[in-house]
């Protein structure tokens, strides 16, 4: 066979591959569109909401004590008193396990959003 010949059949080899959908990637694009979403989830109060009650209760008793103490520690700090405080320092810490609790819960919204769409399409 000659050379031309073969370098054809291997370029339209590629061209018919490069027009298929690669199947190891479907899953980390589904997983991206996920991620995406529930990003844009963190911009609508009604569906961070939905989030916070899905979520609510799931943080065991210790850490609603916490927040509970922190709440009172704040509420009896100076608000001029409040920046670098161990008050503050407090509420921190503890808004983000509650962010990560309710990032979580968008995740799930959006995952269900997009399977929903899959089954109506």
């Amino acid at each position: 066979m000659d050379r031309p010949a073969t370098t054809d059949r291997f370029r339209n080899a590629q061209r018919s591959l490069d027009s298929q959908e690669d199947p190891r990637f479907e899953a980390e694009y589904a997983e991206e569109h996920v991620t995406d979403l529930a990003l844009s989830y963190r911009n609508d109060p009604a569906l961070c909401r939905e989030a916070a009650y899905l979520s609510a209760g799931t943080l065991g008793g210790q850490y609603y004590t916490d927040v509970q103490l922190a709440l009172h520690k704040l509420h009896h700090t100076h608000p001029a008193d409040l920046a670098g405080s161990e008050a503050l320092t407090q509420l921190y810490r503890l808004a983000r396990v509650e962010a990560e609790a309710l990032d979580a819960k968008l995740v799930d919204l959006a995952r269900i959003a997009l399977a929903e769409q899959r089954v109506a399409a």
